[in-house]
């Protein structure tokens, strides 16, 4: 396997570089007489001064010694901008789009992809263009420190035109979105203009525009605005410019190219085509280097990796004794044994209400039936929701509405004057889901059976008329789950600790996009799962804003455990770890928290992990001899040189990147690359100042990398693993829908705490 990542070579230990003592007024009167030669950067209460092209009789402040991998941070700082006025000397026609990530448009004409589709006067005005990033990261891979380069290809929108321009064309831009270009201080034809997203334009006088914005009306001139770089922008004015057709002609271009562009193998091409360019002149090394004798080169050749660690796909389970269990998918375990909480399943006849259009009952009954009894000649749905799930008796109680109005659903719930349903299976237009979540039927309609603690599913009218095997397959798991079943469990790693895994999920809630939007996550306070993956319970629920979520965290985990300790029997003195699944980057805060909690819970021993899990990473995985692979349903090969599902690769003691969407896993040749997850132990960050925490942190990287990895296959969605752990799918889910759920009048959260605590209604 090899990374997307290109090592620095770096001769020596230590470095001599300039320093002076910091001050704002200084920083910027070094750099008002010496930016175009030298560089300047803070570092705690220093800058350092790196001369780049001045004179060498020219000295600015002190010169001290440096360790290059012991003061890592100054060193990439000094490599960023040794590595930035290099390439600025090498491609002087170049102009950087940001300094870190660097970023830069391809100059070649190839790589606009609708050049040739765009008529001569707006070719190289407009363009979707190949950006290029490039970032730098130091790893410690196999032991050995390294600091070295990730290089990423990206594809965005280039629109030279400002308002002026257009407005001048006899463009409306009333209501249209702009950005704010602003060059700053210095950097002219150095760094790209920063543009902000602003607002939407309410008027124009003359050469000056009024925009709404997060502030207020304010007034720009517009020479300084550019519309807002999207496809629907871009399409209004390629209409305008040209024609209908051509608009739709140029935008096709994209649509058709995709799966080129985003092809793993042409993507690994051209990263290794784009390092040499960078690295290399004439077939040798770049010497990237200052007059101060720091220098480095760059390796051409990616770097080659192996496992760190073998990933094991998990056993599932499906009985208590753990006698009953299958190595492979958990639908056969299901079909051979049942789930796992068959014997002590309280609810053997559900009572389900249904509700459809009155003109699609027809279609609704029949894809009831099949739900309930299965479909005979399939591979993965015989059985049906009934025998597959060892159900006794599942009652459909079906309902219609006149039209697909929220009056009309609600007025068969309040009407429904039979047994409370244990669930409720609802037909939904397609197109509620182009609708604002505060006009959105399908919010309000849950909200009102979540607080009558009836889980629901919908299903949409494509669903009912355009149902298989597959999609039936996933919804009895589904609708199991939200009755408070347990499909399967994981073997739990023989420990002598009690462990709780923890998930804590979010969700943005914006007023807009403009800059300056007042802004606030949703906490999902949070799922908890034992060692063996069984979802214990959700802490209790709140719809919580992020200035309160470390209170709420408090309590909810206090609450939490004092429950579990109860009922799973825990003795005073016992070891109890806990493993945080969370959203973010721990700032130290989180850490205060569990301080505070050991305090609160003296009669066990605490130890605990905060663990981030995501995507939002520089680092992709390629496998060169991975050639594709073919399904026996089409002919076209997929996941060319994408790894296999479980390489991964330790960046460091504290970092894994692991690969969950391998070939196998990708349903078409469109999907193109798949990114790994990366896999992240945070430590206290700066000057923290608590002794006693260091013998709390658990950090096993091995450890909590194969949980993880196992726990991916623990959603009840879906058969099929997933790219993240249920943990952060189901507290992700959770925020989500309360976010989504905030506008709807009269929601209150406190209502899921109850009747729906130990459900997974949110599937």
């Amino acid at each position: 396997m090899q990374l997307n990542y290109f090592p620095i070579n770096i001769e020596f230990e230590q470095y001599q570089i300039s320093t002076e003592l910091y001050s704002d007024e200084r920083l910027t009167e070094l750099r008002n007489l010496h930016n175009a030669t030298h560089s300047f950067f803070r570092n705690g209460e220093s800058i350092y001064i790196s001369n780049k092209d001045g004179d060498e009789n020219t000295t600015i402040g002190l010169t001290s010694k440096r360790s290059t991998f012991g003061d890592h941070q100054i060193t990439s700082s000094l490599i960023k901008h040794v590595f930035f006025r290099t390439f600025k000397d090498r491609f002087p026609k170049y102009t950087p789009v940001d300094f870190y990530p660097f970023r830069f448009f391809s100059g070649q004409q190839k790589d606009d992809i609708i050049y040739d589709a765009l008529p001569d006067n707006l070719k190289d005005r407009i363009a979707y263009k190949k950006l290029i990033e490039v970032q730098l990261r130091l790893t410690e891979i196999n032991g050995k420190k390294k600091f070295g380069f990730l290089i990423n290809i990206k594809r965005n929108w280039i629109f030279t035109k400002s308002c002026s321009d257009l407005h001048a064309e006899g463009y409306n831009l009333i209501g249209v979105e702009v950005l704010y270009a602003e060059t700053l201080p210095g950097l002219d034809n150095i760094l790209a203009p920063n543009e902000e997203f602003v607002g939407e334009i309410i008027e124009i006088t003359g050469k000056k525009a009024v925009v709404n914005t997060n502030e207020g009306e304010k007034e720009y001139s517009l020479n300084e605005l550019f519309i807002r770089k999207t496809k629907h922008n871009i399409r209004n004015y390629l209409t305008f410019a040209t024609s209908q057709q051509k608009s739709d002609e140029v935008l096709s271009v994209i649509e058709r190219k995709r799966s080129d562009i985003y092809n793993p193998k042409k993507l690994y091409k051209e990263i290794a085509n784009i390092a040499k360019a960078l690295f290399n002149d004439k077939g040798s090394p770049i010497l990237f280097q200052n007059k101060e004798g720091f220098c480095f080169t760059v390796d051409s050749n990616p770097l080659v990796v192996s496992n760190t660690i073998e990933l094991k796909n998990p056993t599932f389970i499906f009985d208590p004794a753990a006698i009953k269990t299958t190595n492979t998918n958990p639908h056969n375990g299901l079909n051979n044994f049942g789930p796992y909480d068959s014997s002590i399943f309280d609810i053997k006849s559900p009572n389900v209400l249904c509700i459809c259009n009155k003109t699609t009952r027809g279609s609704f009954t029949k894809f009831l039936s099949n739900l309930k009894e299965g479909l005979p000649q399939s591979k993965y749905f015989q059985k049906g929701l009934q025998k597959k799930y060892d159900l006794h008796n599942v009652t459909f109680n079906i309902k219609e509405v006149q039209n697909n109005m929220l009056s009309d659903y609600l007025m068969v719930i309040r009407d429904y004057d039979d047994n409370k349903p244990h669930l409720a299976i609802i037909e939904i237009p397609e197109n509620f889901k182009l609708l604002k979540d505060e006009d959105n039927p399908y919010y309000q309609i849950k909200a009102k059976l979540l607080a009558l603690e009836i889980p629901v599913q919908f299903v949409t009218s494509r669903i009912v008329n355009n149902h298989n095997e597959y999609i039936l397959n996933n919804i009895g798991l589904q609708i199991y789950a939200k009755l408070g079943g347990t499909p399967w469990v994981l073997p739990t790693q023989r420990s002598v600790d009690r462990e709780l895994v923890i998930g804590i999920g979010h969700s943005w809630l914006r007023k807009n996009q403009y800059v300056g939007a007042d802004s606030s996550r949703v906490v999902g306070i949070t799922t908890f799962f034992s060692g063996d993956g069984q979802y214990l319970l959700g802490g209790k629920v709140k719809d919580v804003s992020f200035e309160h979520y470390f209170e709420e965290l408090l309590k909810s985990l206090k609450q939490s455990i004092e429950h579990l300790s109860s009922t799973q029997g825990w003795s005073d003195g016992d070891t109890v770890r806990l493993i945080f699944h969370i959203f973010k980057p721990i700032k130290n805060v989180e850490f205060d928290v569990i301080s505070q909690l050991i305090k609160d819970i003296p009669q066990y021993k605490i130890k605990f992990a905060f663990v981030t899990i995501g995507n939002t990473h520089p680092t992709i995985l390629f496998d060169p001899n991975q050639q594709g692979i073919t399904s026996y349903r089409n002919s076209i090969s997929k996941g060319e040189f994408i790894p296999k599902r479980g390489s991964n690769v330790f960046l460091d003691s504290e970092t894994c990147i692991v690969q969950m969407l391998g070939a196998n896993e990708l349903k078409t040749s469109k999907h193109g690359m798949s990114k790994p997850i990366q896999i992240k132990i945070r430590t206290p960050q700066g000057n923290y100042d608590n002794n006693e925490l260091s013998d709390m942190l658990f950090y096993d990287l091995s450890y909590i990398t194969q949980q993880i990895f196992s726990f991916t296959y623990l959603s009840w969605r879906s058969f099929l693993p997933g790219e993240e752990p249920a943990t952060m799918k189901y507290s992700n889910l959770i925020s989500r829908l309360l976010g989504k759920m905030r506008s709807v009048p009269g929601w209150d959260a406190d209502k899921l705490n109850y009747g729906l605590k130990q459900t997974k209604w949110f599937l």
